[in-house]
């Protein structure tokens, strides 16, 4: 509500309307909802086990994406899927990819871009 208020306001309108309101819940779902879904920490903490699998998730992300190419985060994800991980842990590992700087979010957190 009061995301949607704002809007009209910088828009200088008195009354809030339903386009103030769709573009509010997306910009909270975009900011807040992708954030925590993400499982974004300061420093992520791999088990033996998750480290052997973060290793095989990293070489087929890197042979699915050529240093400099971007790709739909959720095409990614669906395509490394088939190979029996699972979406929290290639989340997981993108997050700590994008931590080292190997990879980067781009478009409101929808496409993956690889650095190096």
């Amino acid at each position: 509500v009061r995301i949607s208020e704002s809007l009209a306001k910088m828009q200088l309108q008195l009354n809030v309307t339903e386009s103030h309101v769709r573009e509010a819940i997306r910009l909270f779902n975009v900011s807040t909802v992708d954030a925590a879904h993400s499982g974004i920490v300061d420093s992520i903490v791999f088990t033996p086990e998750q480290r052997e699998e973060f290793t095989q998730i990293e070489l087929q992300l890197k042979r699915r994406l050529a240093v400099g190419a971007s790709m739909s985060e959720k095409k990614l994800i669906d395509d490394l899927m088939r190979f029996g991980f699972t979406e929290q842990s290639l989340r997981r590992s993108l997050v700590f990819l994008t931590q080292q700087g190997d990879m980067e979010h781009r478009r409101e957190r929808r496409v993956i871009y690889r650095r190096r």
